[in-house]
């Protein structure tokens, strides 16, 4: 049972992983501590247990990095001296910095840092985030057994990594903005050192004279339960939940949290008082029957307003100019649309349409490394359309990661101009969604084929 319980957790280390570079770290760390801690003579069959199933969950996508660009982490560029093979990118994004390179830099922490872990963490973020450090460290000094120890060490090594994590602090040179959104690398280490929290982790129990059997389980009942209790309470003080009774979704999830927290408790209560099989399998049935009566509409509900984009400006895509064409889109299916622009590109979601069943195309031209790259011509740009066989087009402005109010103009629009083939059907600022209606003239650009000499790196740094 123990190797089976092995392998789940190897594979969810390798869907962590395999999601996220910023997963390897920790997962290298559990590697490392499975093996140390598993009994002489088994470390082997340990580490199998562990790694193939990891490579399971894990490997999908570094070993095609490794066959199409030649690297199975492309954004590391060099070791050391050495060069790695690397594709091109077609834009760059945020600059890379890591919160280590702003570690003394007061500014940066009290303009973006402690606002960010405000937002993630409420009021009492120190709590959470030196809570958790400390917990690894006692867990660390003083844990009563080597797994213990051993777990206090892979989160103390996750949080480590964090700080010098790039994107963990990206923006322009001291406006660190991706900062609170790439909060979530931390999380795993975070938790990690959470879960050491309880004091008899490291703390020993009372001696048997002292308190034994019964009462000491008691003891120790009490001691947990009261943690959670103040914990609680902070949380009630500190982040007002009871808003969430005015949210106009409150009834859907208490009745939410009735069918799959309070039923399914209440049926493994009556297990454990012995109610009848047959009771209990019409119990479970009667579960599944709500769970579909509940969901289903909802599924409705949720699929109408999807990229409705129809309400408050904080509820719309901030400053990229898509609204109209996310809603268009609401109404295509069964399409084939194309998007040039990496604004497009970048939030290309809201082009597969309510049922997900528009084919949904980035037009450029592949590069050495498995790099993709804008089309740098008029007349290429028209003939990747026509390849393309196309019901739509969507034509967007590059992105500009850094400030995205401000975004760098890029050709494709200009470049249909005059062309017949295409007709325009909507536009919002610089995003124009055209109808395809027939085989576009790579011969007609004229002066408009002037090449594209620059794909703007970072616009706006």
């Amino acid at each position: 049972m123990e190797r089976w319980a092995v392998a789940a957790a190897g594979v969810a280390a390798g869907l962590a992983a395999g999601t996220r570079v910023t997963g390897l770290s920790m997962a290298v760390a559990l590697t490392l501590a499975v093996v140390v801690l598993a009994p002489r003579g088994r470390r082997v069959a340990a580490f199998g247990w562990w790694f193939l199933p990891a490579l399971a969950g894990g490997a999908f996508w570094y070993l095609r990095n490794l066959v199409v660009a030649g690297n199975p982490i492309p954004e590391v560029k060099s070791l050391g001296p050495i060069s790695l093979p690397h594709p091109d990118r077609l834009q760059q994004g945020r600059p890379d910095f890591d919160i280590a390179h702003y570690a003394t830099d007061t500014g940066v922490w009290r303009h973006y840092f402690a606002p960010g872990l405000h937002e993630a963490f409420g009021v009492l973020w120190p709590l959470v985030v030196f809570g958790a450090a400390v917990a690894a460290l006692l867990a660390l000094f003083r844990g009563r057994d080597r797994i213990v120890r051993w777990m206090g060490a892979v989160a103390l090594f996750g949080l480590a990594a964090y700080l010098f994590t790039p994107l963990s602090a990206a923006g322009a040179e001291g406006e660190p903005v991706g900062f609170g959104i790439n909060i979530r690398y931390v999380i795993p280490p975070l938790l990690a050192g959470i879960v050491l929290m309880p004091l008899d982790r490291w703390f020993d129990p009372p001696e048997p004279h002292q308190i034994s059997g019964p009462p000491a389980r008691k003891f120790d009942a009490v001691r947990s339960y009261g943690l959670l209790a103040a914990l609680v309470l902070v949380f009630l003080v500190t982040n007002r939940p009871d808003q969430a009774l005015h949210d106009q979704a409150r009834v859907f999830a208490l009745a939410f949290v009735i069918v799959a927290v309070g039923v399914p408790a209440l049926l493994l209560y009556a297990r454990s008082r012995g109610t009848s099989a047959a009771v209990l399998t019409a119990a479970v049935s009667g579960l599944l029957i709500a769970v579909v009566a509940i969901g289903y509409p909802m599924q409705r509900h949720y699929l109408e307003g999807r990229f409705a984009n129809t309400g408050s400006a904080e509820e719309q895509i901030p400053s990229m100019d898509l609204d109209k064409a996310y809603r268009w889109a609401r109404g295509v299916d069964h399409a084939r649309v194309g998007l040039a622009g990496t604004t497009a590109g970048f939030a290309n979601y809201g082009f597969y349409g309510t049922d997900l069943t528009n084919r949904v195309i980035y037009l450029g031209e592949d590069g050495p490394h498995g790099a993709y790259n804008a089309i740098p011509t008029c007349a290429a740009f028209r003939t990747a359309v026509n390849a393309a066989d196309l019901d739509y087009l969507v034509t967007a402005p590059f992105l500009n990661f850094i400030h995205p109010g401000n975004p760098i103009v890029s050709p494709e629009a200009r470049w249909l101009r005059g062309e017949t083939g295409v007709r325009p059907l909507l536009r919002e600022g610089q995003v124009t969604v055209w109808k395809i209606q027939g085989q576009l003239d790579p011969g007609g650009c004229g002066s408009r084929n002037a090449p594209l000499r620059q794909v703007p790196d970072t616009p706006g740094n």
